[in-house]
């Protein structure tokens, strides 16, 4: 409770301080964005592990001192009862326990698998990475991840599709993985919090108890499916930190996480107060002598207490070993900005699934939240500024000045070669680029190169534009060899794609610019076409046997710029100069996920064959009332456009309060067949007809998200 009181309390005025200083105090226009302040982001691997923990203390203490001065501006009235915030035992994380893994077969008949028919995989971004996601196929059977369970269906034939095995693992899971007979699990947790260690208070002081703290941890369980219908776990590894994505070459699966260096033991103000009351003298004083003994207590540290440690259990017939623990990573492989960063650190694991007892190497760089891009040659490694408002709110609220302007976001770059599958990525440089970036798909890794779409704009969006840069290595950097800037003034990026020598960027404000891009000549990249159509486009794909055709999905708006509904469109870029709107399908009103998630997204080019989870719904002024529907609306597409082959539908789901059509996240298809995977059932028709063939029920699975997957979780 307290942890969540402090942070409402500290993000209550800090909205208030930039309020004010977005104002100016008076009503004044907002000014232009300056340029961004020269930084260098090139990462240093120190000479020795004294030098790393000297460099880690320093990062710590200043994010103490930054503590202490929002603790002056902690907003309570003189004479708060100050009884009802000192729970601190509620505080406490009570840990995660080991999960009780429950199985259970169905009686359903399992036949030996044998060769499998083509099948659809994971929609992604480069070909030959893969990436985790909540259902995968080897053609036989189908692999599912719903809420906590892992759920093994049989798939072919249609007539025996029936769920062979149950397991779950009582943790939620985000995604899977499937490689030569072996599924990876990637589940979400938290680590019990660090005992104290026995330190001496500073004089004068009785300390009560110290702040508990929040330990994320990315769990995998490594499954061996040579007998799917008797999945065997093979080994459970808990890695620190949230994930950030994952991404698997062969037998390799790359798992970035962002933890934090923490003082385990942190105390807070409140453990320093004789009186029940507030006052701010008194709090101010404890304040003081809280930051004191938190900056003695990081002295205390050694660097294995500082750097993250990860565990792995081996499973030998179901029974599990003793865990063991080692570091997350060596104190040589940390690759640290020569500037400071805070302490962030994203932590790139290689795990080796060849075997039952998977090899692990890792590497990490300090720095914040990432978003993550890969190559089969590259790993990139990109962190904007965008939200780092403190400083700013920090220097108003100490001097009372408003600052001249606001500073335009930057985008950190870090570059690591995994060619040749390396054991762990090697550290190739970094540079930076103004702007941020939309997503993943922003970026684009050609002939060593590297391609960059950025949105440009101070923080209150002003001035706003878009740029596509080109870096490339130069004397472990990475430096802007070309640039295209003043894209679309007044507009946001909304999708990108990047094909070999050629770019596509979709901007927005009322209708739908898609520019095109010749990036054959990295130190020329240029703007070489453009078309403008309605809506927008939040999802490109590039289609056809010549990759002449560009798929995609989004939102319809009118002429206003007002969305009215989504829809398909299908363009020709042969001619990038001249690209061409050849067909164009209104979804109507409704929602998708495949609008904002590109893997629920399926285009299978064998069937020439698009499939998208779709909920529709209308309110018809003639009757006056409300209808929906939910189920996979398929399509057939071709060089010339796109049609409607029709809908397999979801199927009902009864309450005790009457019924409701289920939701559908995923299609897969093997063979001819459609598997529909909705959240309580799999529907399988056939791909011509869209007749149903097989209708499979799911287990209740309480599915569930965790909300707070990129960001701090506040324990109440």
């Amino acid at each position: 409770m307290l942890i969540s009181i402090f942070v409402r309390r500290y993000a209550a005025f800090l909205s208030c301080a930039l309020f004010l200083s977005a104002c100016g105090g008076g009503g004044g226009s907002v000014q232009a964005p300056l340029p961004s302040p020269a930084s260098s982001v090139k990462l240093v691997t120190l000479a020795d592990c004294t030098q790393v923990e000297t460099r880690l203390k320093a990062e710590l203490a200043n994010v103490y001192k930054r503590q202490s001065v929002y603790n002056y501006y902690w907003p309570l009235r003189p004479g708060t009862d100050l009884t009802a915030l000192s729970d601190k035992a509620s505080a406490a994380p009570s840990g995660t326990a080991v999960p009780q893994i429950a199985a259970a077969t169905t009686s359903a008949t399992v036949v030996a698998a044998g060769a499998a028919p083509a099948f659809s995989t994971t929609n992604v971004q480069e070909a030959g990475v893969d990436e985790g996601d909540l259902v995968k196929t080897d053609g036989n059977f189908i692999y599912l991840a719903r809420g906590s369970h892992f759920l093994v269906m049989k798939a072919q034939p249609v007539d025996q599709t029936a769920i062979v095995k149950d397991i779950d693992l009582q943790e939620q899971i985000i995604e899977l993985h499937l490689a030569n007979g072996r599924v990876t699990l990637i589940t979400f947790g938290n680590n019990p919090a660090m005992a104290t260690p026995a330190l001496v208070p500073v004089a004068g002081t009785t300390v009560v108890t110290p702040i508990a703290s929040y330990n994320p941890v990315t769990r995998l369980y490594f499954y061996d499916v040579a007998s799917p219908a008797a999945p065997s776990l093979t080994a459970k590894y808990d890695f620190p930190g949230n994930l950030q994505g994952s991404r698997r070459i062969d037998n390799n699966i790359y798992l970035v996480t962002n933890s934090q260096i923490r003082l385990p033991n942190a105390v807070s103000p409140l453990d320093y107060l004789s009186s029940q009351s507030y006052d701010p003298t008194s709090f101010n004083d404890a304040n003081s002598k809280a930051l004191a003994e938190n900056l003695l207590r990081i002295q205390a540290l050694s660097v294995a207490d500082l750097l993250p440690t990860y565990s792995r259990t081996v499973y030998n017939g179901g029974v599990a070993g003793a865990p063991v623990l080692g570091p997350a990573v060596d104190c040589g492989d940390i690759a640290l900005p020569e500037s400071g960063n805070g302490t962030d650190i994203s932590l790139i694991f290689v795990i080796d699934t060849a075997t039952a007892a998977p090899a692990v190497s890792s590497s990490a760089v300090m720095t914040s939240w990432s978003t993550i891009y890969m190559s089969p040659d590259s790993l990139y490694l990109t962190s904007s500024n965008r939200w780092s408002w403190i400083e700013p709110v920090m220097g108003v609220a100490q001097s009372s000045v408003q600052p001249l302007a606001n500073p335009e976001p930057t985008t950190s770059v870090h570059k690591f070669s995994i060619a040749g599958g390396v054991a762990k990525p090697v550290y190739r440089g970094s540079g930076t680029v103004n702007g941020w970036t939309n997503n993943q798909f922003s970026m684009g890794d050609y002939n060593g190169y590297l391609r960059i779409g950025t949105s440009r704009g101070g923080w209150w969006g002003e001035s706003l534009s878009n740029q596509l840069a080109v870096l490339g290595e130069q004397d472990g950097k990475l430096v802007q060899t070309g640039v295209v800037n003043g894209i679309a003034p007044g507009e946001n990026i909304y999708a990108m794609r990047f094909d070999r020598d050629r770019g596509y960027m979709v901007t927005f404000h009322r209708t739908d610019p898609l520019f095109t891009f010749d990036l054959s000549d990295p130190k020329n990249p240029r703007k070489v076409g453009e078309i403008a159509v309605s809506g927008f486009a939040t999802y490109l794909q590039v289609i056809g046997s010549d990759k002449n055709r560009l798929l995609t999905v989004g939102q319809s708006a009118d002429a206003t710029g007002r969305v009215n509904g989504n829809k398909l469109q299908l363009f020709d870029v042969s001619n990038q100069a001249a690209p061409q709107l050849v067909g164009s399908f209104e979804l109507g009103s409704g929602w998708s996920s495949a609008i904002y998630d590109y893997r629920a997204f399926l285009y299978y080019q064998p069937l020439g064959l698009l499939a998208i989870p779709y909920y529709s719904y209308s309110y018809p002024s003639v009757t006056g009332s409300y209808s929906y529907s939910s189920g996979l609306r398929v399509f057939s597409v071709t060089d010339g456009g796109i049609t409607e082959r029709g809908t397999i539908a979801a199927q009902a789901v009864p309450t005790s309060y009457g019924s409701y059509l289920d939701t559908v996240d995923r299609a897969v298809i093997i063979g001819t067949d459609i598997y529909s995977v909705a959240r309580n059932s799999v529907t399988v028709a056939g791909s011509a007809q869209l007749n149903v063939e097989k209708v499979v029920a799911l287990p209740n699975t309480d599915l569930f998200y965790p909300c707070n997957i990129g960001s701090s979780i506040i324990v109440n």
